[in-house]
């Protein structure tokens, strides 16, 4: 309930009273024949449109209403948040692995105290 207690903070009698930008969503957009998909991973919520900007929009408008029917509706985290399927992940992960490793060799710095910078790090007990 701890994210659901932070949403409903944005609502007020089923209004919008204030923003707030303490998460960010990942999204993957893509073509589909004549059709631009945009898909919230988090959330597993599809739009469509006949633009990039219009696919964004509806799904921003969709996320939007879903959150707030959460809201209104004292739904807990766990129904609210339904994450897509692992091949949407995996896709996701695969681009973004892809543009770091493009990033790495377009140039950057590649100084040991850059890259130290640039490490994110998890120690795991095996």
């Amino acid at each position: 309930m701890k994210h659901l207690g932070k949403i409903k903070k944005i609502f007020k009698d089923g209004k919008k009273v204030r923003s707030e930008a303490e998460a960010q969503l990942i999204c993957l957009e893509y073509k589909d024949g004549d059709l631009f998909i945009a898909h919230c991973l988090e959330f597993d919520l599809v739009s469509q449109g006949a633009t990039l900007e219009e696919a964004r929009k509806n799904l921003a408008d969709l996320i939007f209403s879903h959150v707030q029917f959460a809201a209104e509706k004292d739904i807990e985290d766990k129904s609210l948040f339904h994450p897509a399927p692992s091949k949407y992940w995996e896709i996701y992960f695969h681009w973004k692995s892809r543009m770091a490793r493009q990033s790495l060799l377009k140039g950057a710095d590649m100084s040991p105290q850059n890259i130290l910078s640039r490490m994110a790090c998890a120690y795991a007990h095996i």
